[in-house]
C-alpha cells in the first residue's frame, strides 16, 4: 500500500510538469550562459521576460531619438538648444521664472556654456534676459511668447499621442510602469554600480 505522502508528491509533480513546459526554455540567458547577451536577441510577443522589457525599453530610447532628431531638424536647431528650449517653456508653463543657473542645473552645464548657448538662443530671437523679479542681482530667462507657441506647437501632437496610451492603461498598469521606469532609475542613478 503506497503512502499518503507519496502519492501527493507524485500528483504534485505531474500538476507542476506541464506548467514548466509551457513556460518554455528559460530566456533569461543567452546561449553561452551570459544573461546580459540576451538583451540583444530577439523578442518572442507571446511572453515578456525581464530581458524583453529592456529590449523593449531600448526599442523607445531609439525611437525618442529619431523622434527628437525630427523636431531638431524642423526647428532648425542643436539638441541641446532644443533641450534648453524645452525646460524653459515647461518653466513658463509653471509661471516660474529661471535663473541662468537654474538652466545650467537643468543641463548640466558649466556657468560659461550656458552663458554662450544663452547668447546664442537670444541671438536667434528664442530667449531674452531679463532681472531676476525676486533678485535683482541674478539673471533670469525668459522664453519669448512665439517661441513658446513654436515648441508647444512642434511636440503638442507627440505628447498627445503618448497621453493616449498611458491612459489607455488601468490604474494597476500604470503602477507597474511606474514602480519599475523608478526602480531602473535608481539603478542607473547609482554609483556604487558604476565601474571602477
Amino acid at each position: 500500500m503506497k503512502s499518503r505522502t507519496s502519492g501527493a508528491t507524485n500528483t504534485a509533480s505531474r500538476l507542476q510538469a506541464p506548467i514548466a513546459d509551457a513556460a518554455g526554455p528559460d530566456r533569461s540567458a543567452a546561449p553561452g550562459g551570459d544573461p546580459g547577451d540576451g538583451y540583444w536577441y530577439g523578442r518572442n510577443e507571446e511572453t515578456f521576460s525581464s530581458i524583453d522589457l529592456l529590449n523593449l525599453l531600448r526599442e523607445y530610447r531609439e525611437a525618442e531619438k529619431k523622434m527628437r532628431a525630427r523636431t531638431r531638424d524642423s526647428m532648425r536647431m542643436g539638441e541641446t538648444d532644443l533641450v534648453a528650449l524645452r525646460f524653459l517653456v515647461r518653466e513658463r508653463s509653471a509661471e516660474r521664472t529661471p535663473r541662468q543657473r537654474d538652466l545650467a542645473e537643468a543641463l548640466g552645464l558649466t556657468a560659461a556654456a550656458t552663458s554662450v548657448l544663452v547668447d546664442r538662443l537670444s541671438r536667434d530671437g528664442y530667449v531674452r534676459r531679463i532681472p531676476h523679479p525676486d533678485d535683482r542681482r541674478s539673471v533670469a530667462i525668459e522664453v519669448l511668447g512665439e517661441t513658446d507657441r513654436e515648441v508647444k506647437a512642434t511636440l503638442s501632437g507627440m505628447h498627445a499621442r503618448m497621453i493616449s496610451v498611458t491612459e489607455a492603461l488601468s490604474e494597476q498598469e500604470r503602477a507597474g510602469a511606474a514602480k519599475f521606469l523608478r526602480a531602473l532609475t535608481e539603478s542607473v542613478n547609482d554609483p556604487s554600480a558604476d565601474p571602477r
